[in-house]
């Protein structure tokens, strides 16, 4: 007997199939990293600040108490903060990085998301050997487009801390935006226009910061939220439980957008 297709489960069984796409490829291109930053091994006995001279004996074992794949976001929560800049060298910092990026991954509250990322900005990653840049590139767009399309709660309230913080390392700015415009479920056209509400002031300035200013990646924001495709997008949002009457909201903020230049 032929069957007509319910369009909303249709639609929902897509949205469930490119998530379980996005979290197989991010898990992925953690084993990637995993596979490429094996060479490095634990150095015991990482230098570290003078300052810090009574606590680095004991910081380096807490970081090798545990194989790299066990350690928890306690073990590695002062150590991701002061890799490079206090405690230990950049080669250090490549062995424990697929364990920092997989753990960053989930989210976790002890893990600052800008300071975790742009250390690969201090350790000069484009610098680092090819299969090295592309394992890390790889992580980050799979991490990216988990963020986008992830439907959870945690996911919303973190987005606007790690949107800039992987536009910050992230060399192809275009590459991401270009995964939000094609992503096609609910949840990246909301957090495009709670994004675009909150931080309405530096947008349409042009601005897009973090912890840094990035005069280059705002203007290029600007730019494409200026486009037909992604007004529209902005033009789906609906209210939500944090933003009530988002979709009256944007009004001025689409007017602004549509304005010749």
């Amino acid at each position: 007997m032929f069957r007509v297709k319910n369009p909303v489960f249709a639609h929902m069984t897509q949205s469930v199939n490119q998530l379980d796409t996005f979290n197989s490829e991010l898990g992925k291109s953690i084993e990637q990293l995993y596979e490429v930053f094996a060479k490095y091994p634990l150095n015991l006995s990482m230098d570290g600040s003078p300052l810090f001279e009574e606590k680095i004996a004991q910081w380096n074992r807490l970081v090798a108490a545990n194989p790299l794949r066990e350690l928890s976001v306690d073990d590695l929560r002062i150590y991701h903060f002061k890799t490079m800049t206090t405690w230990g060298e950049v080669n250090d910092f490549k062995h424990f990085l697929p364990r920092i990026f997989e753990l960053l991954a989930e989210l976790p509250i002890d893990f600052d998301e800008w300071v975790a990322l742009n250390k690969l900005n201090y350790g000069k990653y484009t610098s680092w050997p090819i299969p090295e840049q592309v394992a890390v590139q790889r992580f980050l767009m799979a991490f990216w487009k988990k963020l986008l399309q992830e439907p959870s709660d945690i996911t919303d309230a973190y987005f606007e801390g790690y949107f800039p913080a992987i536009v910050n390392v992230y060399p192809h700015f275009e590459q991401l935006l270009n995964a939000w415009l094609e992503a096609s479920n609910k949840h990246s056209t909301q957090r495009l226009a709670e994004y675009v509400f909150r931080n309405e002031d530096e947008v349409l300035k042009g601005r897009l910061t973090g912890y840094e200013e990035m005069p280059h990646q705002g203007k290029l924001f600007l730019k494409w939220l200026r486009k037909p495709a992604v007004l529209q997008k902005l033009k789906q949002a609906t209210s939500s439980e944090s933003h009530p009457y988002l979709n009256l909201e944007l009004i001025p903020i689409l007017q602004q957008l549509e304005k010749p230049l």
